[in-house]
């Protein structure tokens, strides 16, 4: 990083961070179902795609109950963060202090990459894939640009004004569906199965897995959904408080608050929708509320008034 004194009461600084994780634990399961030929109707029409599972005459050779999955856990999963963060800082000078910071950053990863997304457990949509192209995809966390600036002012008459403002940029979020769509017999996350020449045409399938499954194995016109590909809504709030002090000699100070949160009474719905592909309805549509720098999440306008005696 570096940092660099405007004047006495201001300081401008700038810092990249690189964040590279390796061996981080990834389940996948070894035994995973594989294409055997298409299931035919009466009229000899394709109606789904035969699954088997390639170690079950291993298993009944040996004379050994044929096991529903074997997975394994392995550290070959990864992820990474890249980050350069300008901020610019005035400590109180003329009733007046402020803080602005600006990030760029990119956090990236296999399957929910990145930071706390990583967890123990993590499975891959296609078991034989583990690290595919389509898996290295954002975090759900990735926001390329966030802004914060707050500032402090003192006013006449003993009264303090100190906004605060915050913006990040739209999260991403992925799409699932409510049954395994490939049918690959467990330890594997729900795939979207999408057309290759309309890879987001999320709802080709929806309710037609035995389709997904035909195109994707059979006819081989489809493909996994990239991970993360859709982004929700950019994060907008503005804070404020306003306060105002009253002397009671020399070492005592009453101070009235008022403060206000979401001025805008905008919706922050982030990238919580909800994903599942099983529902058009729903699908793509909010569901909750974000807030990625507070214990509380506002979900419109409000406001709360206080007293702080101090001595």
């Amino acid at each position: 990083g570096y940092s660099w004194a405007v004047n006495p009461s201001s300081v401008v600084e700038v810092e990249y961070t690189h964040v590279l994780n390796l061996h981080e634990n990834k389940t996948f399961n070894i035994d995973q179902k594989v294409p055997n030929g298409p299931v035919l109707d009466s009229s000899g029409n394709v109606v789904d795609v035969n699954m088997v599972r390639p170690l079950t005459p291993s298993f009944q050779a040996a004379n050994q109950p044929v096991l529903n999955s074997v997975r394994n856990e392995a550290s070959v999963n990864r992820s990474r963060y890249d980050g350069v963060n300008f901020s610019f800082r005035q400590r109180m000078s003329h009733r007046f202090s402020l803080n602005a910071n600006y990030t760029l950053a990119w956090a990236y990863g296999y399957d929910s990459g990145g930071g706390t997304d990583t967890f123990f457990r993590n499975y891959a949509r296609d078991g034989y894939h583990l690290l595919g192209r389509q898996e290295w995809r954002p975090s759900t966390t990735d926001e390329r640009h966030h802004v914060t600036i707050s500032g402090l002012v003192d006013l006449p008459m003993g009264f303090q004004f100190a906004p605060i403002l915050q913006f990040g940029s739209a999260r991403p979020y992925n799409p699932d569906n409510s049954a395994n769509t490939l049918n690959t017999g467990g330890g594997t996350a729900p795939a979207v199965i999408v057309p290759i020449n309309d890879q987001k045409n999320f709802l080709a399938f929806s309710g037609n897995d035995a389709g997904a499954r035909i195109c994707y194995y059979l006819t081989q016109q489809c493909t996994v959904s990239k991970y993360d590909p859709v982004r929700g809504d950019p994060f907008f709030e503005l804070d404020l408080r306003l306060a105002k002090n009253i002397k009671l000699g020399e070492r005592m100070n009453l101070q009235l608050v008022a403060q206000a949160f979401n001025l805008t009474n905008r919706a922050n719905y982030g990238n919580n929708y909800s994903l599942s592909i099983a529902d058009p309805t729903t699908f793509g549509h909010p569901q909750g509320f974000i807030n990625p720098a507070s214990t509380f999440t506002p979900r419109s306008l409000w406001s709360e008034f206080g007293v702080r005696f101090s001595f």
